[in-house]
């Protein structure tokens, strides 16, 4: 294989990931969209606290491969984080219909 054919497929290949970002990123926003403010803060304050444990290299990231993915998610979160989820479940529970349509569209079932 020459350089010239591993810098192309290694060029392919990026620009594979970053199709598929992309794409991921559409779909996210297009769902975020349609989310209320609580709702939007609560999937962010978990969206950081996770990226954040993951990018610590952190005893979670072995919990996540291990399967334990609530307790992994638990953990990581902080108190803020936690708040933010807690009334939102404790919304959905009271079947607030802003927080279940926010469910619906986040795909969450009870």
């Amino acid at each position: 294989m020459s350089l010239w054919t591993e810098i192309t497929a290694a060029g392919e290949k990026i620009e594979e990931f970053l199709t598929n970002v992309s794409i991921g990123a559409k779909k996210l926003y297009a769902v975020y969209q349609k989310l209320s403010p609580s709702t939007l803060a609560a999937v962010a304050a978990v969206s950081y606290d996770v990226i954040k444990a993951f990018a610590a290299g952190t005893a979670i990231v072995a919990d996540v491969a291990a399967g334990n993915v609530t307790g992994a998610v638990t953990i990581a979160m902080s108190d803020t984080t936690k708040a933010l989820v807690t009334q939102f479940v404790t919304d959905l529970k009271a079947g607030e219909a802003v927080t279940v349509a926010d469910a619906d569209a986040l795909g969450i079932k009870l």
